[in-house]
């Protein structure tokens, strides 16, 4: 009997998991193939940039700027109450270019209030944001010209790991954006990040709700997707790595648990009923599937669970290969086994520290109510 459950739940994962990901990235592909052309000119782009005591990261961001074959209209960066000389940094580096720097209000403090403010200061139809610790190509910002029309644009972003432990972060990432591409196929883009967005700055004036969600240092990019979702505004998502940009993964455990839980609290705070639908399915697949390998495993039937498993892994090979082959990191499904057993255990231990863990962000707390 189990066995024929075994043999279900594989079918239905393939017809589930299979569809959204494998058939999903495939509409995705049609989409930014088929879309209207949008023809955005750079000269409508202001790119902002929030910054705090970013001192020692700002030399990947400055590089990537100053190797640009073209540039937008203007560079607005953000003081977000530094403490250190990331303002000497960047105005020593950039002198030649047009670059303004603002000192964020006393009473305004967070990377969305800074953000707002610094939108405040722009005179152009487009807003693209960016993170202070990221680099990206020489021809990332002719890359932009290319995209289709829409309203906003969810850009790729990845972490460039150097500690052995950061692969894991950067597998977790690549993951992340395979599920929401092949929802994004489908439906929509489910999460977005504020390290690479671009969108209309008219459309940010009449849809953002800030004052909602201001209490909340971060986590501007989460809720302008809700925005401009509920706003019925276009939406584009693009894999294409013209227009990716390369972050730095979290420094440290501590950091990076910090930043995780951040994302399941404000995931939980937007109540996007379809991101949320989908986690908990993906939650009762991985509760499911380890049950039955440690069926398995207690009635010594070590050869169904090697096949069980082999299965589950193979499937998961076909499903996941378009994203990490986009992303040039088809070698990392080698360790697609390792993340199948450790993946329940990773997202349990998170949820059981988010009732009793205050995330911070850039030293901060990050006003995210405990569930």
């Amino acid at each position: 009997m189990t066995n024929l459950f075994a043999i279900f739940f594989l079918v239905i994962y393939v017809g589930s998991m299979g569809s959204l990901l494998l058939i999903g990235w495939l509409r995705q592909q049609r989409k930014e193939r088929d879309g209207m052309n949008g023809n955005i000119s750079l000269d409508n782009i202001t790119v902002i940039i929030p910054f705090r005591n970013e001192a020692e990261r700002l030399s990947g961001l400055i590089n990537s700027i100053l190797s640009s074959s073209q540039h937008v209209k203007q560079f607005i960066f953000i003081n977000d109450h530094s403490t250190d000389n990331s303002s000497a940094i960047i105005q020593a580096s950039l002198a030649d270019l047009p670059i303004f720097i603002f000192d964020l209000p006393l009473e305004l403090t967070g990377k969305k209030q800074a953000i707002k403010f610094g939108i405040k200061q722009a005179n152009t139809a487009f807003i693209l944001t960016l993170d202070a610790d990221i680099s990206f190509h020489n021809h990332y910002f002719e890359a932009l010209t290319q995209l289709k029309l829409a309203d906003l644009y969810v850009l790729p972003v990845t972490i460039t790991p150097i500690k052995f432990w950061q692969h894991f972060l950067e597998f977790d990432l690549i993951i992340l954006q395979a599920l929401n591409a092949g929802v994004s196929g489908w439906f929509r883009p489910i999460v977005a990040s504020g390290a690479n967005l671009l969108f209309s700055k008219s459309c940010y004036d009449t849809c953002s709700r800030l004052e909602l969600h201001e209490h909340i240092s971060s986590g501007d990019d989460i809720y302008l997707l809700r925005d401009f979702r509920t706003a019925k505004k276009r939406i584009y998502l693009s894999t294409d790595l013209a227009v990716q940009v390369e972050t730095e993964a979290p420094p440290s455990l501590r950091e990076f648990l910090h930043q995780r839980i951040r994302w399941i609290a404000k995931t939980g705070h937007v109540k996007d009923t379809l991101a949320n639908t989908i986690a908990i399915s993906q939650g009762i697949i991985s509760v499911v599937f380890f049950g039955l390998l440690i069926y398995f495993f207690i009635s010594t039937n070590y050869s169904l669970l090697a096949l069980f498993f082999t299965a589950k892994y193979l499937l998961d090979v076909i499903f996941f290969a378009p994203s990490f082959t986009r992303n040039r990191r088809a070698y990392s499904l080698l360790f697609l086994p390792f993340y199948q057993l450790f993946f329940p255990f990773y997202y349990l231990f998170l949820l059981m520290l988010l009732p009793f863990f205050s995330p911070k962000w850039k030293g901060r707390i990050a006003g995210i109510t405990k569930q």
